[in-house]
């Protein structure tokens, strides 16, 4: 008969005689550990009659595990029923010694203390001893009846009742013998591929659960830092090692930084940069390859030797925590003594390393829609704050029918319009566009207000109202950062508008069909600190209509890329030009609108009319 494929080789200690196997959590298996005693029991029975041999299993220590088979009464006399006596456990025990020390090639033969013929196999596992199958317990030759009486007077027995059992004995002759051999290897193999079979499965099941365990623990919290934290520490226990640590990489990608140990000091930790760009073993990590380390206090490829002898670890075990494809950084674990990691250990660590890479992500997506929750929170008030800074509805001014709006293209924008009250029934009209979008272009926007309305209140002049703003800006804000700015003074007396502008888009005059642009001014605002600005004087007339408005009225592009343009602008600020300021301004919206249907809006509106009555 062959052997069976060979079991599954016992791991070595990884840490203070600790081994990783799934099994090595607890006791080694015994043989009822791997099959239970009834289905040994009927394997023997059936063996034993068909060999027509008495026969027995024992434990690794000569102990019977089964009822013996077919059992004569001259062992039975000997050894009492279950052949249990001190004698009878040392032969058993010494034959079991010596199928072992021959290997598991073939049974050994064996003679007990009471002159029987034995053949002993051993069941085995990992290299270690199960148990033994001894079969025979019979003569080659008929006793002499005086080794039967010294048996006798030495354990106390009737002495014509064992010269009875043992003429009861039938030799064996040597072909006997070979065939009960080759049955009995058999039956050492059968049993053999029976316990290795079920060591397999004990070893998936403890895996698996072992596994569904960790991904509790691995599962148990959702903070960011407590999940690392957990990893790291469930490494270590689950892999039965000196330490762990899991390394991230940073946001450009450059550097595995520490984010969470387990059984390393702080001066370890902190012993210098971990650059993928030096260490091809994290390139081959970072692509889901198993790096291994017998010894990493000599090994040319570690950065840190010195460090690691320091410390005390020897041996590592490297892999990349990948999540949906994307590489996410680093797990390693490590060993106090020098060992050879098994497949089944780099099996388990590998199925550990992918539950912990896909905590890690969901973890960081918790995170991520934690601060985009908070920075939603953030922007809605940043939103209300904004839209109260903008005018909740046009003045009332003696002579002159106004309305604007300002509709920004995120939730807070860079656009504003603001009416200011001025001395002597007069009125401010402010249009600004400052650079960007979002919260900066927001928190710009709010300090060229604020420093538009501290000047205006209190300067006369208007060219140094924009003077002012544009030291102001310039002094506070980076190279970047600039501003357009339209900004008007309307005498409700005198039907007269003085104006200037920074850099922003043409204000447009519309006076019946002629269409006047208004150009005096400077540059924009927060640029060039000594920069001056023009302004002009224009008289009103009754039916005059001043239109100011910020780039995306004509920045505004349907789902082609078509931007809505100047020209369409001015039609559609012609086209409705006799209405009154509110619904002129609704009007020109909605042609906006319309023009561009259901594409995003790329940047602020401003759109602000006033009609001299």
């Amino acid at each position: 008969m062959t052997d069976p494929p060979p079991p599954p080789v016992t791991p070595t200690p990884l840490d203070g005689g600790r081994t990783p196997s799934i099994r090595a959590a607890g006791k080694p298996p015994r043989l009822l550990d791997l099959i239970d005693v009834e289905t040994l029991q009927a394997i023997q029975d059936g063996f034993a009659e068909l060999v027509q041999m008495a026969m027995s299993i024992r434990d690794e220590q000569g102990r019977l595990v089964t009822q013996p088979s077919r059992s004569s009464r001259f062992c039975d006399l000997v050894g009492g029923p279950l052949h249990d006596n001190e004698a009878c456990r040392i032969s058993n025990y010494a034959a079991a010694a010596a199928a072992a020390s021959e290997g598991r090639s073939a049974p050994v033969r064996y003679v007990c203390q009471a002159g029987l013929t034995q053949f002993a196999a051993t069941i085995h596992l990992d290299g270690r001893i199960l148990g033994t199958i001894v079969l025979g317990d019979v003569p080659q030759r008929p006793l002499p009846p005086q080794e039967v009486r010294e048996l006798a007077r030495k354990y106390a027995i009737d002495e014509a009742a064992l010269l009875e059992a043992a003429a009861e004995l039938e030799p064996v002759d040597e072909r006997q013998m070979r065939s009960a051999s080759a049955f009995l290897q058999l039956l050492a193999n059968t049993i053999t591929r029976l316990c290795w079979q079920q060591a397999v499965l004990s070893e998936r099941i403890d895996e698996l659960t072992l596994l569904a365990q960790t991904s509790h623990l691995l599962s148990s919290t959702l903070d960011p830092d407590s999940v690392l934290d957990n990893i790291v520490k469930t490494m270590a226990e689950v892999m039965h090692v000196k330490a762990c640590t899991l390394r991230l990489l940073n946001p450009n990608g450059k550097e595995l930084v520490v984010e969470a140990a387990y059984g390393l000091s702080p001066s370890y930790l902190d012993k210098g940069p971990v650059l993928v760009a030096e260490n091809p073993n994290d390139q081959a990590a970072l692509r889901g390859e198993i790096i291994t380390t017998e010894d990493m206090r000599t090994a040319p490829h570690v950065r840190y030797g010195d460090a690691a002898r320091t410390e005390g670890i020897v041996s590592s075990l490297s892999v990349g925590l990948i999540a949906k494809g994307e590489p996410l950084g680093t797990l390693h674990i490590y060993t106090a003594q020098p060992h050879t990691f098994t497949p089944e250990e780099i099996r388990l660590f590998r199925s550990v390393a992918d539950q912990a890479a896909l905590t890690v992500h969901n973890a960081q997506l918790v995170e991520e829609c934690v601060i985009a929750r908070q920075q939603q929170r953030e922007l809605e008030v940043a939103a209300r704050v904004q839209q109260r800074m903008l005018p909740a509805k046009a003045p009332s001014i003696q002579g002159y029918d106004c309305y604007g709006i300002t509709v920004p293209s995120l939730m807070v924008g860079g656009d504003f319009h603001d009416w200011i009250r001025l001395p002597r029934n007069n009125w401010g009209v402010a249009v600004g566009d400052v650079a960007g979008k979002g919260v900066p272009a927001a928190i710009l926007m709010a300090s060229l207000r604020a420093a538009l309305r501290a000047q205006a209140e209190h300067v006369y002049a208007l060219s140094h109202v924009m003077d002012r703003v544009n030291h102001s800006l310039t002094e506070e804000t980076e190279p970047t950062e600039f501003a357009t700015l339209f900004y008007g003074v309307l005498d409700s007396r005198g039907r007269r508008l003085t104006y200037a502008s920074a850099g922003h888009e043409p204000a447009v005059l519309i006076r019946g069909r002629q269409v006047t642009r208004l150009t005096a001014g400077g540059p924009l605002l927060g640029v060039i600190h000594d920069a001056t600005y023009q302004y002009e004087a224009v008289e009103l007339q009754a039916g005059d209509t001043l239109v100011v408005f910020s780039d995306g009225a004509f920045d505004a592009a349907n789902y082609q890329g078509e931007r809505f343009g100047r020209d369409r602008l001015m039609a559609s600020i012609l086209r409705h030009a006799g209405h009154g300021a509110r619904r002129m301004v609704k009007e020109v919206q909605w042609d906006i609108r319309r023009f561009t249907g259901l594409a995003p809006r790329a940047d602020d509106l401003t759109l602000v009319v006033v009609k001299v009555l």
